[in-house]
């Protein structure tokens, strides 16, 4: 279980709001809140500043996924009305000094590793916002064929058959028929993602299209989940090593009791 973050916030700051809006940042490898996987070691607020102070698993964990983290640290933060400024701290990593300065001046990451940085981060951005949407897709189609639906059934869902009551969602399957998905979130994180990454969004597309944006056949739904299962799989094989990994730095850290 993570360590939740040392929070030392005052009025007008709203505990709540903050934490929902970090929950908002994902670790973009593995689609993970860094509330969830415990990279938030602490928040403190001065007047309308607040200082973000994050943990990573390792200190050589690539540099630009630590960026991207940072950066949507600070982007979320500053959109709550209370918080005029933000200073993300990056602990322990080999490159933490240059990724606080970039970061926390606005700068992109080729501009804060000039003539280092050769990776695009929005294309590698949009790399792993696929994987999370095919992970997303997977576990949704999981909790489909969990209800009972069959591939055929599940292949003629329409994004209109969907809809939402309190926390539920309400699937329409056909003319006369209901499935309940309690809690909705499942639902909603996958058409955000799906939404996000710019897919057919229409009433009348197809629930389950591919990165290709092609609506997947009934007849090969069981191979694309197998496909997606992997996928799934990979994600949250790497998640649990970024825990231990984080769990591991944590002890080393902690004094030895002398008996």
């Amino acid at each position: 279980m993570y360590d939740e973050p040392r929070l030392n916030l005052s009025p007008p700051h709203n505990e709540r709001i903050i934490l929902q809006r970090l929950s908002r940042v994902l670790d973009p490898e593995l689609d993970q809140s860094v509330l969830t996987l415990g990279f938030i070691k602490s928040i403190d607020a001065q007047n309308d500043h607040l200082i973000v102070e994050t943990q990573m698993p390792t200190s050589w964990c690539s540099p630009n996924f630590a960026y991207m983290m940072a950066q949507d640290i600070r982007r979320e933060l500053l959109r709550v009305d209370t918080v005029q400024e933000v200073t993300v701290r990056v602990q322990d990593n080999v490159v933490s000094a240059a990724i606080e300065a970039g970061v926390n001046s606005g700068k992109s990451f080729t501009e804060a590793f000039a003539g280092e940085a050769f990776e695009n981060l929005g294309e590698l951005r949009g790399l792993f916002l696929r994987k999370g949407y095919v992970k997303r897709q997977e576990a949704f189609l999981r909790r489909l064929r969990d209800c009972g639906l069959s591939f055929e059934s599940i292949c003629a869902l329409r994004i209109e058959d969907v809809s939402y009551e309190g926390d539920r969602c309400i699937l329409r399957i056909g003319s006369n028929t209901q499935v309940i998905i309690e809690p909705d979130t499942i639902v909603r994180d996958y058409l955000e993602r799906r939404e996000e990454i710019g897919l057919d969004y229409r009433p009348e597309a197809a629930l389950f299209v591919d990165l290709a944006r092609k609506p997947v056949p009934a007849e090969q739904l069981e191979k694309y989940l197998v496909y997606a299962r992997t996928v799934r799989l990979s994600l949250e094989a790497n998640g649990s090593l970024c825990t231990a990994l984080l769990e591991a730095k944590k002890a080393e850290k902690q004094p030895i009791a002398l008996i």
